[in-house]
């Protein structure tokens, strides 16, 4: 029989094809090396970042999306079960809740720094309003999908109000909160970035670092820490996909 590869290795094939590509592309001097600099000049300036000061900057890049990411799961799980168990009041404030997640994070910047003042809680504030947004509309789109059946035996049994929405509505909806979860890591980790490059509240963080190496057009330290930030977020998202089979290893469809 012929050995089976495995999706690891399936999902490595495109990495190289890319890595070849550049490689080619550079080597031909096909594009400035100040748009697109060699994949030897990214790994020298990586390795001499890292000796330098990455690492501050990768944990303070780090502690601002988690920080986010808890706001944006406690607030919305909870909240994302209230109003999944109150239907009615829920379909009253659908249209508003919804007109929120619509508003870009960034547009909002202003009021928030009227509201909280210039500091590192106003950077993980705009960063976890999005992904709380999304994390409460997927657990309120959970409850919706509850087995009627679980209701009822559950209010035979004497449950109500909030044992309900814990006991059972929380079971029922946890895949469409995992599935929220990841995509709010994804809207923490964009926006924690972002502020960090363009608002300047603070002097570190990966997003601070990218846009001064940007500033002054020093491309292989710009890709390194691109490479850098986009390793972070796939190593988050992984975590999160083995977070979320261990934690549905009893659901009928996991494939754990």
């Amino acid at each position: 029989m012929r050995p089976r590869l495995s999706s690891s290795s399936f999902a490595a094939v495109p990495v190289l094809v890319l890595l070849l590509v550049w490689w080619w592309i550079t080597s031909q001097k096909k594009v400035d090396a100040l748009i697109l600099p060699e994949p030897g000049a990214v790994l020298s300036a990586l390795g001499t970042l890292m000796a330098d000061q990455l690492v501050p900057d990768l944990l303070h890049t780090l502690g601002r999306t988690l920080a986010a990411l808890l706001i944006a799961v406690v607030g919305g799980v909870s909240a994302g079960l209230w109003l999944g168990y109150h239907v009615r009041v829920y379909r009253a404030v659908e249209g508003i809740v919804h007109a929120l997640r619509s508003v870009p994070a960034a547009a909002l910047f202003p009021l928030f720094l009227v509201a909280i003042g210039v500091g590192e809680f106003s950077i993980v504030a705009l960063a976890a309003y999005n992904s709380l947004m999304v994390v409460l509309i997927n657990t309120v789109t959970g409850t919706q999908l509850a087995n009627e059946s679980r209701l009822y035996h559950a209010r035979l049994l004497g449950l109500n109000g909030w044992s309900i929405a814990t006991d059972v509505l929380f079971w029922e909806a946890l895949p469409h909160i995992l599935g929220g979860i990841r995509i709010a890591l994804g809207y923490s980790l964009a926006l924690v970035i972002a502020v960090e490059m363009f608002i300047g509240v603070s002097q570190m963080g990966l997003g601070r670092r990218i846009f001064e190496f940007q500033a002054a057009y020093r491309s292989p330290e710009t890709y390194a820490l691109i490479l850098v930030t986009s390793l972070l977020g796939i190593s988050m998202n992984m975590l999160l996909g083995w977070i979320e089979r261990f934690s549905l290893r009893w659901h009928p469809d996991s494939k754990a």
